[in-house]
């Protein structure tokens, strides 16, 4: 949160939902896949508004979410293009290694800190 700088404001819907160290938001399991699923829908809105401000203020016809969905799409398949067929995994899995290891430090930290280190190792 704190090294978004000015763009901070878009996890704090999120940081209101998901309380810290919840499983949800630190779990093995679920925390890499919502955060990345919250992110790509905040992008999608954006990018919805962007263009629906865009659109009303030209005077066009605006796009459906369909439409949106279709972008998503070539999105996704020129990245394959360029980097490869499993990129996105790797991404994601990178993502996930990253979560993984910041919420064992946090129960490490937790378990230093309380005086229960012998039932952590």
């Amino acid at each position: 949160y704190s090294r978004w700088f000015f763009l901070r404001g878009i996890w704090i819907p999120y940081r209101s939902f998901f309380k810290h160290r919840s499983r949800f938001s630190h779990g093995l399991v679920f925390g890499a896949l919502i955060r990345v699923v919250y992110f790509m829908g905040v992008l999608t809105l954006a990018a919805f508004l962007v263009t629906y401000l865009y659109g009303v203020y030209v005077g066009n016809t605006l796009p459906g979410f369909v439409d949106f969905a279709n972008v998503w799409g070539q999105i996704g398949e020129l990245i394959n293009n360029i980097f490869g067929e499993y990129f996105l995994a790797l991404v994601f899995a990178g993502l996930w290694i990253g979560a993984a290891s910041h919420t064992f430090t946090d129960l490490a930290g937790s378990f230093i800190k309380t005086g229960r280190i012998s039932k952590f190792l």
